[in-house]
């Protein structure tokens, strides 16, 4: 490797490792304060504060490299040409072509690394991290649901009373439910009782205690239509609020995602694979956006990349949810999205070139009549 790229390598690394490590300890800072939050509220365990720290800070690395990256080129680039180190390289014929050849060799690598986080990674991760929260949410729940006393809704209309804990599940339970739709003339207040019960979640964190052997006694008082059920197993929901679960699309591995034809599929693969796309995309702009005059402002251009860092990744999440609601395909967005900023690329090289000012000159020979 020539001595200019392992220069200009070692700076651009130096850079990029620095940003990074600040933004990963500010979003960990905040991830964790959320986290704790939420072991207060009682919906995650605080058993699993540290696993899930570890899970999420691979996650927050697929948003973390890109960034890292494309700052930390703005960073050294930026203080190379306002020390006029650029310019000195272009007059000894160390132009663009060479300095995009020689940060890919550090984009490429960052890219790849993204690409395996985002769609191998963290998918099998996801899924591991899933079944820990299921099975510390389900220890936790039995552990905390009230025994010996009344559990209410704050409409009344739903009451849970379990005497004690047995096994693995409940006994002595009783429970009262009065219908929420009065249009239907059918549904009545009603009480049960079952000598057991276990505890079990949906897949939309929804409580509820299956009951065994158990009778329901249903009807109005005053009335003489009342009823009585004995039934082997009956669900009655734990009153209570459900918690949040991610998506079927983000447990999916990447193959399946890619072998599937469903839209929400198809979204989720490009929204994964678009991670690692935008480190190669973002490096090889930052290599014209950089350039500055002589004795400049070192970040002078900074505000242009957090611009165009924000543009990038809303027009992403805008064109996965057009690939979500069936308006444009896999390939289509793909296209769409990098395309637009690979042509802004070659854009902003053709400017840098002084591409502009010979169009200009061209013009005006044409205009006045010069060969």
């Amino acid at each position: 490797m020539p001595i200019l790229n392992r220069y200009l390598l070692r700076e651009a690394s130096v850079a990029t490792l620095g940003v990074t490590l600040i933004v990963m300890l500010i979003m960990l800072a905040n991830l964790l304060a959320r986290s704790l939050s939420a072991a207060a509220e009682g919906s995650l365990p605080s058993s699993l504060i540290p696993a899930m720290m570890g899970f999420n800070a691979v996650k927050l690395l697929i948003y973390v490299l890109p960034v890292g990256l494309f700052i930390g080129l703005m960073f050294a680039l930026g203080r190379m040409s306002r020390d006029s180190e650029l310019t000195v390289l272009r007059a000894c014929g160390y132009g663009p072509r060479h300095l995009s050849q020689a940060i890919l060799w550090l984009a490429i690598p960052v890219s790849l690394l993204t690409a395996s986080i985002s769609l191998f990674a963290y998918p099998a991760l996801q899924q591991v991290q899933s079944r820990m929260i299921d099975s510390a949410r389900s220890q936790q729940v039995f552990n905390q649901l009230p025994v010996g006393r009344f559990i209410e809704e704050p409409s009344g209309k739903a009451v849970l009373y379990i005497g004690s804990k047995s096994g693995n599940g409940y006994s002595d339970i009783f429970a009262f439910n009065e219908p929420t739709n009065t249009k239907n003339a059918r549904q009545k207040p009603g009480v049960e009782m079952a000598p057991f019960g276990k505890l079990m979640t949906d897949s939309a964190g929804h409580r509820y205690v299956v009951l065994e052997q158990g009778r329901r006694i249903q009807g109005v008082a005053g009335e003489q239509d009342w009823s009585v059920i004995d039934y082997q197993t009956h669900e009655i929901l734990v009153p209570g609020r459900a918690d949040t679960e991610n998506t079927q699309e983000n447990k999916k591995s990447s193959l399946q995602l890619l072998h599937s034809n469903l839209p929400g599929d198809q979204a989720e693969f490009y929204y994964r694979l678009s991670q690692a796309l935008t480190v190669l995309v973002l490096a090889l702009i930052a290599v014209p956006l950089a350039q500055a005059k002589p004795r400049s402002g070192r970040y002078g251009r900074l505000f242009w990349a957090f611009l165009l860092y924000a543009l990038y990744f809303n027009l992403i999440a805008l064109t996965e949810n057009a690939i979500k609601h069936g308006e444009l395909n896999l390939w289509q967005g793909l296209t769409l999205t990098h395309g637009t900023f690979i042509l802004l690329w070659l854009g902003l090289l053709w400017w840098m070139s002084g591409g502009s000012r010979r169009l200009w000159q061209r013009l005006f020979r044409r205009r006045h009549g010069y060969a």
